[in-house]
């Protein structure tokens, strides 16, 4: 079976890595040109696997250019993959492989399609989702379902733990994939659009600016759901960018003026919310390195009232 695998994120990587090392033939791989790393908060390059397998590797700005359309077309794979790529692909590739093009997508499809799935996962406030294989259509993620694995989503998880868990679930079925495919065992379950609840749109750095009059609650979910791999909750100390990489939260009513900074200690800095207040452990200055707050803050800074 010869293969094309398309990606250009972590996700992806570690995905073809697995697919390698399992000595499946992959016959070429798509990826984002160098250009786009700003674009993807997980963009990867996939240089280093590529060459350590001998496989040929070719970067782009879109998919659907001609150049690659003919690359495809002269290669002829049996199956197309994608594993993580925001571009839609055109009908031109789509009718190339004879085994289909699958995609993936971290939602539990049909019910929820769309953009920036890992932080709306989150910010929604999900107990369960699913990682879902999907063969694609010239839609938004809305061909059959070939596999799908459901898990959990625990309290603490936040976006670098629900995106490692996803991986390790990717690994597995990837491999179940292909089994089923070279077996010719593969079920195509049609969506059911009755099962549809919200299209999620595409997420923004900007949209995960921190309004401090809201609960801490809803301020720590939002910065779960943006952290690493994602550009971060964001605020401003004293005209300077301070994103937010992990805290914890408490609803006890402060009393004080939402975004006021009551403590600084050892465990973090301490920030009143709309209702309760936020405990914030790791953060960075102006893009620079993830810090304990109180490698920072002082008790000179009590009172000052961040976001202004």
């Amino acid at each position: 079976m010869k293969i094309c695998f398309i990606s250009g994120v972590k996700f992806g990587h570690e995905l073809l890595s697995h697919m390698l090392e399992n000595n499946l033939n992959i016959s070429i791989v798509f990826s984002y040109a160098d250009n786009k790393k700003t674009n993807y908060s997980d963009f990867i390059a996939f240089d280093d696997i590529t060459m350590k397998y001998g496989i040929k590797h070719v970067k782009v700005n879109n998919i659907n250019d001609l150049e690659n359309v003919k690359i495809l077309n002269e290669i002829h794979p049996d199956l197309i993959l994608v594993m993580g790529w925001s571009q839609l692909l055109k009908k031109e590739i789509l009718n190339i492989p004879k085994l289909g093009t699958i995609g993936s997508h971290p939602t539990e499809l049909p019910k929820y399609r769309g953009r920036s799935p890992i932080p709306w996962t989150i910010i929604k406030g999900l107990n369960e989702s699913a990682l879902t294989f999907f063969y694609i259509t010239e839609g938004t993620d809305e061909g059959d379902i070939v596999n799908q694995h459901n898990f959990r989503i625990i309290p603490n998880d936040d976006a670098h733990s629900l995106y490692e868990k996803i991986i390790i679930i990717g690994k597995q079925m990837i491999m179940e994939t292909i089994q089923l495919l070279e077996q010719n065992k593969i079920k195509r379950i049609p969506q059911d659009n009755l099962k549809f609840i919200e299209y999620w749109i595409k997420r923004t750095p900007e949209d995960g600016k921190i309004n401090w009059v809201n609960s801490a609650k809803e301020i720590h979910t939002l910065i779960r759901g943006t952290t690493h791999p994602y550009p971060g909750a964001f605020t401003y100390y004293k005209k300077s960018k301070l994103v937010i990489w992990q805290a914890e939260y408490t609803q006890n009513d402060t009393n004080k003026s939402p975004g006021e900074i009551l403590d600084v200690s050892k465990q973090g800095l301490k920030v009143s919310t709309g209702m309760g207040y936020v405990l914030l452990q790791k953060i960075s200055l102006n893009n620079g390195e993830e810090k304990n707050p109180y490698n920072i803050f002082s008790k000179k800074d009590l009172g000052v009232i961040l976001g202004e």
